[in-house]
């Protein structure tokens, strides 16, 4: 695809997930599929790829509502992890905050588990909410799928057991919507798309 089409793609994608109705699935993965799976999430545990702001979360995009002039409220936190160096830190703001996993490949008959780690030291956490959403070459939605999880003070998992992805689907993307809260901050790290099962062809 040119860039041109994957910046379109961004934008709808990120309207979608902003507005659209997403269904849980009656799928269970676990932990335990995971061995010897590979991460199709690019920089899984938000780590910083540069000094550039604009290009320090490699691998991830981040859209505000509504957008604002100033600071972002997101930022890449080398001092907090649940895995590994860093995280992703959201700092309370009057903004939602989205953010999107680039696009990676999927098979329609692929079933796949997500899950993203996350913490907060607010006194009234928000309900993050993680989507996979999957989409043909030309970025028309095949199937939406979520989970919502309210960040508690030590680090706690949410999860999206996915399949039966309908035809013509070719690439997924992993979302993470935060709604605007008053206090503190969220954390997230150790985010992640699996395919960890492959259903029977007919």
């Amino acid at each position: 695809m040119t860039k041109h089409v994957i910046g379109l793609l961004t934008l709808a994608t990120c309207m979608l997930l902003l507005t659209s109705c997403f269904v849980s699935s009656s799928l269970m993965f676990t932990e335990k599929d995971v061995d010897g799976s590979l991460n199709l999430v690019v920089n899984s545990h938000f780590e910083a790829m540069s000094g550039t702001a604009s290009e320090a979360l490699y691998g991830w995009a981040v859209t505000l509502d509504p957008g604002t002039g100033g600071t972002s409220p997101v930022i890449v936190d080398g001092t907090e992890s649940y895995e590994g160096d860093g995280s992703i830190r959201i700092k309370a703001s009057a903004n939602s905050v989205l953010i999107l996993s680039d696009a990676f490949k999927v098979r329609r008959y692929g079933g796949y588990y997500l899950r993203a780690n996350l913490k907060s030291d607010s006194p009234q956490a928000p309900q993050v909410q993680m989507r996979f959403i999957v989409f043909k070459d030309d970025g028309t939605i095949t199937n939406k799928f979520a989970d919502k999880t309210t960040a508690t003070a030590e680090w706690n998992r949410t999860t999206i057991s996915a399949g039966f992805i309908r035809p013509g689907a070719k690439f997924g993307r992993l979302g993470i919507y935060i709604p605007p809260f008053s206090e503190g901050s969220v954390w997230i790290d150790n985010a992640g798309c699996y395919e960890v099962h492959g259903f029977k062809i007919d």
